[in-house]
């Protein structure tokens, strides 16, 4: 599935950022985009988004939302993307951090893209964490509220959910960097400072998603595999697309296990008899459905009641020795009998090589999430005006 991105705002540009460095480890590409901000320093630290793809704009007042939203560069965006549409783009995901100014602006651009582009428009959000203060809850509230009815789906990553368990990004060096932007609009370069606890975690989990959302992205790409990759069940870009559009809120689970590589003389004994065990067998199936449950009730993108999905996808990833289609069923089954919807999706991605075995499981057509209320409900007490005014530090 190949997917046009465009971040708005610090936390929008770096999930870009990160999508596209996780994209770019694999030689078929699948995520192209463009980034879009205010504020010349955030633009100039991404490591992995082109020069020629940063969009810089000047505001006369960059915390006044109408401001943003009237000055902001939607032709040029929209030029710019059409010069990275090659025509087999299957969906644009717009991504910014929910409560930002700049998230603001999502909806007039969502608006303008609609009415320029034929493929669907996705939203890629994250949910502020409890401690940002109550006013950037309410302000993620009303944009959320805005945007639900003109996209096509809205995937939601909740920061207070995942604060405090992000594993660190696998270049983690504790450093902020400036990229080469600054010799374009004037910036100097400044010495690499050290990153404060939220910064790493807002760092860390930005990471997290783009890991993530390429996995997902890359399941029905067959040109980078051996003949030894092939699936079982191919999942492709218009399953993923038939079970997210339309689909109001999505929440994405992921769950993986380091396992053993299979040496040559592993190959060998599938042919012996007796070979593999039934013990074998009965441990690898019980290894995916653990991952199953561990995707869905800790590792979720934000958490939801599985029974209030209108519709589910499920993709396992990893060394096909270590693939159980009998866990695997017992996992589609468990997912069919409880969500409510009637359509179930599935499919295999076998990676040889890889260290780990994973499954993804997408939960979408959720009319609310409890996140999603709580935030609704701080909106409303701001809005009757008892509220704690404090924000306390950066968000993403």
């Amino acid at each position: 599935m190949r997917i046009l991105t465009i971040g708005l705002g610090g936390a929008g540009c770096r999930i870009v950022d990160r999508l596209l460095a996780h994209d770019r480890k694999a030689p078929v590409h699948c995520v192209f985009g463009i980034v879009i901000d205010c504020d010349a320093e955030q633009l100039n630290s991404l490591q992995n988004v082109p020069v020629d793809q940063r969009i810089f704009f000047q505001p006369l007042d960059p915390s006044h939302p109408e401001d943003l939203a009237a000055h902001l560069p939607s032709e040029e965006a929209l030029s710019r993307l059409q010069a990275l549409d090659d025509g087999d783009i299957d969906a644009l995901f717009v991504c910014a951090g929910l409560g930002g100014a700049m998230a603001s602006t999502a909806p007039a651009l969502v608006t303008f893209l609609k009415n320029s582009i034929a493929e669907p428009v996705f939203g890629l959000f994250t949910l502020p964490c409890r401690g940002e203060g109550e006013p950037r809850s309410s302000s993620a509230a009303e944009q959320l509220e805005n945007l639900y009815g003109l996209l096509e789906g809205i995937v939601l990553y909740d920061n207070e959910s995942w604060y405090g368990k992000v594993p660190p990004a696998a270049d983690d060096t504790g450093i902020s960097r400036q990229g080469d932007l600054g010799a374009l609009i004037g910036l100097r370069q400044s010495e690499p400072v050290p990153l404060t606890g939220k910064e790493r975690f807002y760092r860390d989990f930005n990471d997290l998603i783009g890991r993530r959302f390429t996995l997902l992205l890359r399941a029905g790409e067959f040109s980078e595999r051996s003949p030894d990759d092939l699936p079982e069940v191919v999942l492709d870009a218009g399953e993923i697309l038939n079970t997210i559009r339309g689909m109001g809120f999505i929440t994405m689970g992921y769950s993986r296990e380091e396992v053993a590589l299979e040496r040559p003389i592993d190959l060998l004994s599938r042919f012996r008899p007796g070979a593999p065990t039934v013990q074998d067998g009965h441990l690898k199936a019980s290894r995916v459905v653990e991952l199953a449950k561990k995707a869905i009730f800790e590792e979720i993108s934000t958490p939801t009641e599985l029974e209030d999905a209108q519709k589910a996808l499920i993709l396992i990833a990893g060394p096909s020795h270590e693939m159980s289609m009998r866990g695997f069923m017992t996992v589609r089954k468990w997912i069919d009998r409880t969500i409510r919807g009637l359509e179930l999706r599935s499919g295999d991605y076998p990676v040889s090589g890889t260290r780990f075995l994973g499954i993804f499981i997408i939960l979408a057509g959720m009319e609310t999430l409890p996140r999603v209320e709580e935030i609704r409900q701080v909106r409303d007490r701001v809005r009757g005006g008892g509220h704690d005014t404090a924000a306390q530090g950066p968000g993403n």
